[in-house]
C-alpha cells in the first residue's frame, strides 16, 4: 500500500511538473515570442509579388504611339511547397498550351521560393488557371512591351528586358522616368501554398511611369527607312544609315540605319545568317551579333567624312576672311605638300583656272589643301574644338563615341592639307550633321534633340525640353556665304540631289577605308549632305553608304537617296513651289562677248552673275568662261561665274 502510494505521489509530482513545463512554454510561446511567431507565420501564410508598373508610351511628334505597354498576366510557383512539379507543369500547359517539362523543369531548379512559369497570359487563361486551385499556383498582374510598327526606328526606340528595364535606346536612356515605381501583391496561401480563395489579399498600387514624346515624326522615319532598305538592296551595301534634322532648333527629325532589328524580337536573327550558320554559334558568337544588330551606327561608328568635310575647311576660311568666294584658284590636278603628290579626284586630268566658289563645285582637291595652308593648324584645330568636332554632341541616347583625330602636336603640313578635304579625321554622323546644320542657320550650334516633352498619366506635359543653341560659332555672313556654296554645288538639274521646284543645296564627299594598316582604294565610303528649301533651310539630310558595290561616289550613290527623302517630305507636307520664282532657264553662250553685252543677256533671262577677277576695269573686257557651261537649264537667280581677260 505504502509503495503504491509513493508511486502515486511521483506520478502527479511529475504531472505537476509536466503542468508547470507546459504552463511556462505556453507563456513563452504567447507572451515572449508570440509577435515574433505571429509574424513568422505571416510571413509563411502571406506572400508578397512585385509587381511591375505600367510602362510609359514613347509617342512621335505628332502623338502616335511608337511603344506602350499592355496588362497581362503572369503564373508564379511557390516552388518550396510544390511536391509533385510534373503534375503541377501538366496542369498549366493544358491550360494555357505550353511546354509541360519547360514548366516543370522551372519549378525543379529554382533557386528562389518563387519563381515565374509563364508570361503574356490573357484574363480569361489567368481565371482559368485560378479556377483549378492548383497547389503553390498564384497569378498576378503583369505588363507586355509593344512595339507596333515593329522595327521602325529600332537603333534609336530600344528595347525593354525580361524584367522590364530599359537596356537599348530611348528605353534606356529614359528608363527612370519611363518605368514607374513598382507594388506589391500580397496574398494569403494554405500549408500547400495554394492562394486561398477568401483570404487576405490587396495590393499596393504600382505608380505607372511617365510617356515621352519625340521629335520623330514617324511617317518621315518611315519614308527614311523604306529609301534606305531599296538603297542597301540596290548597292549590296554594308549599312545605309541617315539621319534627317531640322536646323533651327536642332530637333531630330527622322534618324535610321539598315539593316536593323525588329523591336519586338530583338534577339530575332537576321535574313542574312543561315540556319546552318545560327546553330553554329556560341552563346559568346550570338552574344556579339546582337550588340552589333543593336549598335546605332549613327552615333556609335565613325567614317572619314571626305569631301563634305570641305565645308568645314570653307566656314573657317570664310570667318577669317582668309578667302573670297570669287578668289582665284588653279587646279593642276595635284599639288605637293614635302615631296609627296596629293591628287585630285581628277586626276589625271585637272580643274585649271578656277573661283573659290568654282573650286567647291568641283570639290577641288589642290584649291583645299591651299586654303587649309593659309588657314593653319593651330587655327584649323582651334575652329574643330569651337565647331563641336572633338567631343560627343550630348544626345539622349546611350553609347555615343566621339570623333577620332591626330592630336595637334602630331599635325604636320601633309596631315593639315589631306585634314581640309576630310582625311585623316573620323567623326559621327551626328556631329556632321548638327555642324553642317549650324553653318545654314545663321551659325548656332544647336544640341540635338529627341525628346520634346514628359506627359504623365492624365496626358499633362510635365516636362518640356527647348531648343538648346550651344554656342554661336560662325557670323550671319558666313552662314550666308556657306548656304551659296551649298546651293551652288548641286546647281542645276543635272545634279542627282536637285528637285524641281525646291532650291536643294548640298555636298557630297567619298572616301577610302583603312582595311588593316592600309587605305583600300576599291573600299570607300559614300555620302551627301542636302539642304533644303536653300532660302530658309528646314532640312538637313546627311545619307552615309558604307562600302556600296555599285557605285562609288557620293554624288553618284548617296545624293539621290537624299533626293529621294526630301521629296518624300515635301510630299507629305503638301508643299507646292511657287512657279514664278522656279521657273527654269537656260544658260547662254557668253564666251567671247564683251562684259557689257554678256550681263546684258544674263540679266534679260534672269541670271545673276559674279566674275573673276572681282573688279572690272573695262566694260569691253572679253569673257574667257563661264560656270555653269552654256546649255545648262537652272533655275531663275542662278549665280553665273564668268572670268574675263585681265
Amino acid at each position: 500500500m505504502q509503495k503504491q502510494r509513493k508511486r502515486m505521489l511521483f506520478i502527479f509530482i511529475w504531472i505537476i511538473i509536466a503542468m508547470v513545463a507546459l504552463v511556462v512554454r505556453l507563456f513563452y510561446i504567447q507572451v515572449i515570442t508570440g509577435e515574433e511567431l505571429a509574424k513568422k507565420a505571416e510571413r509563411q501564410q502571406v506572400k508578397s509579388i512585385v509587381v511591375p508598373a505600367k510602362r510609359g508610351d514613347i509617342l512621335d511628334r505628332n502623338g502616335d504611339r511608337i511603344a506602350f505597354s499592355m496588362k497581362t498576366y503572369s503564373v508564379w510557383a511557390n516552388a518550396t511547397n510544390i511536391m509533385k512539379p510534373n503534375e503541377t507543369g501538366a496542369l498549366i500547359a493544358e491550360t494555357i498550351e505550353e511546354d509541360a517539362k519547360a514548366i516543370s523543369d522551372a519549378i525543379i531548379n529554382s533557386k528562389t521560393s518563387f519563381v515565374k512559369v509563364a508570361t503574356d497570359l490573357t484574363k480569361s487563361e489567368a481565371d482559368l488557371i485560378r479556377s483549378k486551385n492548383i497547389w503553390g499556383i498564384s497569378i498576378t498582374e503583369d505588363t507586355k512591351r509593344i512595339y507596333p510598327y515593329g522595327n521602325l526606328a529600332s537603333h534609336v526606340i530600344g528595347n525593354v528586358n525580361a524584367d522590364n528595364e530599359g537596356f537599348l535606346g530611348l528605353e534606356m536612356h529614359y528608363n527612370t522616368l519611363l518605368k514607374g515605381e513598382p507594388g506589391l501583391h500580397h496574398i494569403t496561401t494554405d500549408v500547400h501554398g495554394r492562394q486561398l480563395a477568401y483570404g487576405e489579399e490587396n495590393l499596393s498600387a504600382p505608380i505607372n511611369g511617365k510617356s515621352i514624346r519625340l521629335t520623330l515624326d514617324d511617317s518621315i522615319q518611315y519614308f527614311l527607312e523604306t529609301r534606305l532598305e531599296d538603297a542597301l538592296m540596290a548597292e549590296n551595301a554594308k549599312t545605309v544609315s541617315a539621319i534627317v534634322m531640322d536646323p533651327n532648333s536642332g530637333e531630330i527629325i527622322g534618324m535610321a540605319s539598315k539593316p536593323d532589328y525588329d523591336l519586338n524580337n530583338p534577339r530575332e536573327k537576321r535574313a542574312d545568317v543561315s540556319d546552318e550558320t545560327w546553330a553554329e554559334m556560341t552563346n559568346e558568337d550570338r552574344v556579339t551579333y546582337w550588340h552589333s544588330i543593336w549598335k546605332n551606327p549613327i552615333l556609335s561608328n565613325t567614317y572619314e567624312p571626305g569631301s563634305t568635310f570641305k565645308a568645314v575647311t570653307s566656314a573657317i576660311a570664310l570667318e577669317e576672311h582668309l578667302v573670297e568666294m570669287d578668289d582665284s584658284f588653279h587646279c593642276n590636278g595635284y599639288t605637293t605638300v614635302n615631296g609627296i603628290r596629293l591628287k585630285c579626284w581628277i586626276y589625271p586630268a585637272s580643274h585649271g583656272h578656277e573661283t573659290f566658289l568654282q573650286a567647291f563645285v568641283n570639290s577641288c582637291n589642290p584649291t583645299f589643301v591651299e586654303v587649309a595652308k593659309k588657314i593653319g593648324a593651330e587655327t584649323f584645330y582651334d575652329y574643330l574644338d569651337q565647331f563641336g568636332l572633338f567631343e560627343k554632341t550630348g544626345i539622349d541616347l546611350p553609347n555615343e563615341a566621339n570623333s577620332i583625330s591626330l592630336p595637334f602636336e602630331s599635325v604636320g603640313p601633309i596631315e593639315l592639307a589631306t585634314l581640309s578635304y576630310g582625311h585623316g579625321i573620323n567623326v559621327t554622323m551626328l556631329q556632321m550633321t548638327r555642324v553642317i546644320s549650324a553653318f545654314v542657320n545663321g551659325g548656332y550650334l544647336m544640341k540635338p534633340q529627341l525628346v520634346k516633352e514628359v506627359i504623365d498619366e492624365t496626358g499633362e506635359v510635365i516636362l518640356e525640353f527647348a531648343p538648346e543653341i550651344e554656342e554661336r560659332i560662325i557670323s550671319q555672313e558666313t552662314s550666308d556665304k556657306m548656304k551659296d556654296l551649298f546651293t551652288a554645288a548641286v546647281g542645276s538639274n543635272k545634279h542627282r540631289a536637285y528637285i524641281d521646284g525646291i532650291t536643294v543645296g548640298g555636298k557630297s564627299g567619298t572616301s577610302t577605308k583603312m582595311v588593316g594598316s592600309e587605305y583600300q582604294e576599291d573600299v570607300v565610303v559614300s555620302s551627301f549632305v542636302g539642304i533644303a528649301p536653300m532660302e530658309n533651310p528646314e532640312y538637313v539630310v546627311l545619307v552615309v553608304v558604307d562600302e556600296p558595290q555599285v557605285g562609288s561616289t557620293g554624288t553618284e550613290v548617296a545624293a539621290p537617296i537624299v533626293r529621294s527623302i526630301l521629296e518624300d517630305i515635301f510630299r507629305y507636307r503638301n508643299v507646292v513651289p511657287d512657279i514664278s520664282v522656279l521657273e527654269s532657264v537656260e544658260i547662254p553662250n557668253l564666251i567671247g562677248l564683251p562684259y557689257e553685252e554678256a550681263i546684258e543677256m544674263l540679266d534679260k533671262v534672269g541670271l545673276q552673275y559674279s566674275t573673276e577677277p572681282i573688279v572690272i576695269e573695262d566694260s569691253m573686257q572679253i569673257i574667257l568662261d563661264q560656270f555653269p557651261k552654256a546649255g545648262t537649264k537652272v533655275d531663275k537667280n542662278t549665280i553665273v561665274i564668268l572670268s574675263v581677260e585681265s
